[in-house]
């Protein structure tokens, strides 16, 4: 009887680990055909192009400057109801680094004021080329205006307005028309102030 029964328990033994190495089995063979359906569906995995902007911000530094050079003018005595100008021009130059274009006008004047020739009224004009400009084209230049006015055009090769580059250069040229009468203010020594103002392009 003890016999009989040891023999079952050692059947049933080996049927429950029989069993438990089928089931380690499976387990393996599951474990093995999600690896190889993790690793074939990873490689079916395509990725797309990503991309990303940067933007950059940069400040120039940049000089505005010119010179005129030399920057006065002496006429000497002159008498009433004539033209003059400057018989060798002033040198004008941008200087900076960026290009310039030129206005003019007249800031302070003593005595006398700028407009339609009058009783202490004369007309100053300026022009910028390399030579002077004749009578035509002295004809063709807008007189400068006084400061309440505001500034105009410096023309150069008349009547186009004068813009210079870095280090370019040419010559200033002024002509005067003297009123042709004074009175007591308008009597003494003048002195006639003229601004020159650069404008960035």
């Amino acid at each position: 009887m003890k016999k009989e029964k040891l023999a079952i328990e050692q059947s049933s033994n080996q049927e429950k680990n029989l069993k438990e190495k089928e089931v380690i089995g499976m387990k393996r063979l599951i474990g093995l055909g999600l690896a190889i359906l993790l690793v074939c569906g990873l490689s079916a995995v395509s990725f797309a192009d990503v991309t990303r902007d940067v933007t950059i911000y940069v400040t120039p530094v940049v000089e505005e400057a010119f010179t005129i050079v030399p920057n006065t003018i002496d006429l000497g005595s002159v008498e009433l109801g004539v033209s003059t100008g400057n018989v060798s021009g002033l040198v004008i130059t941008t200087t900076g680094t960026v290009t310039l274009a030129y206005e003019k006008e007249v800031t302070s004047i003593t005595g006398w004021t700028v407009g339609t020739l009058a009783k202490n009224v004369c007309m100053l004009k300026a022009a910028a080329q390399n030579d002077a400009p004749t009578t035509t084209q002295w004809d063709t230049v807008s007189q400068l205006e006084f400061q309440t006015t505001g500034y105009n055009v410096l023309t150069s090769t008349v009547p186009a307005q004068l813009i210079l580059d870095q280090d370019a250069y040419t010559n200033l040229w002024f002509m005067l028309d003297m009123p042709p009468s004074v009175d007591g203010t308008g009597a003494g020594d003048q002195t006639i102030a003229v601004t020159i103002k650069g404008i960035p392009q």
